[in-house]
């Protein structure tokens, strides 16, 4: 009986040792696990408020658009605007696509329709390019040309937080 006993002592100490490393495994699997689906759930959140910046920037754009659109006589082209929205000289020596939020603020009008989710309102600046006639020939001053005014449109938005940050930009070709 004595031989038995022993045999049965060796066994639980093994099955004890095997036991522990096994749930030692299964511990680092669930801890892994874990950062995973937080690395998941932190991209999910920064794909959304990405989502949220570009939709901003997209309305502010379409604000600008309609804006110009809405113009029955051609506006007049200002260096700098003392009210929005208003059409400027193309930006020669800045780009405005890397400048700040307070840059924005004072040099772009503000899309005043409410968002929700949005930290900060999305901005817009409109730029004259260039009159493009319909014809060729010059002629006589006297008489008005006609063709296309094109003008850029660039629009910054931010998402849910200032540190997602979407600039789009377009252009758009009318007659007046």
């Amino acid at each position: 009986m004595n031989m038995i006993s022993r045999v049965i002592t060796k066994q639980q100490g093994a099955t004890l040792a095997v036991t522990l490393i096994l749930l030692f495994v299964v511990s680092l699997l669930g801890v892994s696990a874990m950062h995973v689906t937080q690395m998941q759930e932190k991209m999910s959140s920064n794909l959304q408020d990405k989502e949220l910046s570009f939709n901003a920037a997209e309305s502010a754009l379409m604000a600008g658009e309609e804006w110009l659109l809405g113009l029955t006589t051609q506006p007049p082209v200002v260096t700098t605007c003392s009210s929005f929205p208003c059409v400027q000289t193309v930006f020669q020596n800045t780009d405005i696509t890397t400048q700040d939020s307070s840059w924005w603020v004072s040099n772009a009008a503000a899309y005043n329709n409410n968002l929700e989710n949005i930290n900060t309102s999305p901005r817009y600046i409109i730029e004259f390019l260039e009159f493009i006639p319909d014809s060729q020939v010059i002629g006589d001053s006297s008489i008005k040309s006609t063709g296309v005014f094109y003008y850029q449109i660039t629009a910054r938005g931010t998402g849910a937080s200032d540190d997602s940050v979407s600039i789009l930009q377009t252009t758009l070709g009318r007659r007046f």
